[in-house]
């Protein structure tokens, strides 16, 4: 369940690499009624939900906290769509001052191999990409979060990770990028050499998925057994796998050490088949009511259960076809138009590849909206199964979940009213506020009403 600053960093390099692999060309949510209460002309639309201007809404926290989160309301989308203007205008100004084409050409001087121009350049170009945009835009998220107290990460420990993740980033990309240019290279692929790198990438993403958990996550976090220090909590998430029918026996439960890094809460299920396993953060087991939990881990397990995982990985395989067609049509068309200026004559040598990174960054940011409401279907999805799967299981699952909404929100100081153009443009969950009104109304068992995922 992510919350907040949209950070943790086991979304964010989940998300980067899966970005990488999909393209190999990224750099990676005062009337006195009761609390929990909605009038009945409040409704929802796509999990967003629309309420009378009398609502006590459910989401609140105390005041301090409170101007803390519309400072950070105000904040995040800066810094979101300030990295976003920033990697056009710092990829541009790499074609515009004539550095990629000068890179190329130095590299040329050094070496006659082909492969050993193209490996360099390809490395040369991801660490641009990372120390000029990413690591800047992470650098200013940081300083922030340990301001408001959501991180605890000292500026050493967050360099070290930087520095695994520009590792990573390279071990991923520098073959990825020399891909793209041969194929653009070979007589039997330079024509459609969108479509071949597609479906070299495609089988890559689900790939990643699998080893995500054993590999990729210990790099960051130290994870050891639950049974070892929460056995209670154990049997109470048994309970939850039981009701769900999701089968991850009790060795494939593990704690995650996060502590050390952060203050948020989180819990969740990662991998698929043989590496799906829980994961549940120690300060989520150690601050967080155990109901609450229950209801964190179900809206977790229902991305499993509902087939999200299945159905991401099929949208991602389309849309990267789709993607790497309209990028190569976009990169041609820059080329065209700018290429003189830039020195690059077509997108078919090196200094073609930042112009591919450039279309790419463009329409990356062009349907991010579709992204973001892709995201918050799945998410406002999960939220509904989530509460019924704990029906049964704690005494009242709507007072659950919108106790859990409270507790995150507060953890990681979400803006109870969001702009909604942020909220529609990219916010990957519905927002706090909108995600505990809907589980305060939400209600199938009474009277006349039926859940939409259990029997009861």
């Amino acid at each position: 369940m992510k919350m907040g600053l949209n950070c943790i960093w086991r979304w964010r390099l989940n998300s980067k690499l899966v970005l990488v692999l999909s393209l190999g060309l990224a750099g990676v949510a005062s009337a006195q009624a009761p609390p929990n209460s909605v009038p009945a002309n409040s409704g929802t639309i796509n999990g967003a939900v629309t309420v009378t201007p009398s609502l006590v809404l459910p989401y609140r926290l105390p005041p301090a906290k409170l101007a803390q989160a519309k400072a950070l309301g105000k904040i995040r989308p800066l810094i979101h769509f300030g990295e976003e203007l920033w990697s056009v205008c710092a990829l541009w100004l790499l074609l515009a001052t004539g550095s990629a084409t000068r890179l190329s050409q130095w590299l040329a001087a050094k070496t006659s191999l082909l492969w050993l121009q193209t490996a360099l350049f390809s490395g040369l170009l991801a660490a641009c990409v990372f120390v000029a945009i990413d690591l800047p835009a992470d650098a200013i998220g940081h300083a922030f979060s340990v301001h408001y107290g959501i991180s605890v990460e000292a500026w050493p420990s967050w360099l070290l990770d930087q520095s695994k993740t520009l590792g990573l980033t390279l071990l991923v990309e520098i073959p990825l990028l020399m891909l793209a240019f041969y194929l653009m290279q070979w007589n039997w692929s330079r024509r459609r050499y969108w479509f071949w790198f597609a479906a070299a990438t495609v089988p890559l993403m689900l790939l990643f998925t699998f080893l995500l958990p054993p590999l990729i996550e210990p790099i960051f976090f130290d994870f050891e057994p639950l049974s070892r220090s929460h056995p209670a909590l154990v049997q109470q998430l048994e309970r939850v796998v039981a009701r769900t029918g999701i089968s991850i026996p009790p060795e494939r439960m593990f704690l995650m050490k996060a502590s050390d890094k952060s203050n948020g809460l989180n819990a969740y299920v990662s991998g698929l088949g043989a590496s799906r396993r829980i994961v549940v953060w120690d300060t989520t087991a150690d601050r967080m009511p155990t109901d609450q939990i229950l209801f964190t881990f179900a809206h977790e397990t229902g991305h499993y259960v509902l087939h999200h995982i299945a159905k991401g990985l099929a949208l991602a395989a389309f849309g990267t076809f789709a993607l790497l067609w309209a990028v190569a049509r976009l990169a041609e068309w820059l080329a065209r138009n700018w290429g003189k200026n830039w020195r690059v004559e077509t997108v078919a040598i090196l200094p073609g590849l930042p112009v591919l990174l450039l279309a790419f960054t463009l329409l990356q940011i062009a349907t991010e909206p579709v992204e973001s409401a892709i995201s918050r279907h799945f998410e406002h999805e999960a939220d509904v199964y989530g509460q019924e799967a704990i029906h049964g299981l704690v005494p009242d699952p709507q007072k659950t979940a919108v106790a859990a909404f409270n507790r995150l929100g507060e953890a990681y100081l979400d803006d109870p009213n969001p702009n909604p153009f942020v909220e529609f443009w990219s916010y990957d969950h519905p927002s706090t506020q909108s995600r505990a009104i809907f589980a305060a109304q939400y209600n199938p068992w009474v009277a006349g009403q039926k859940p939409r995922f259990f029997n009861k």
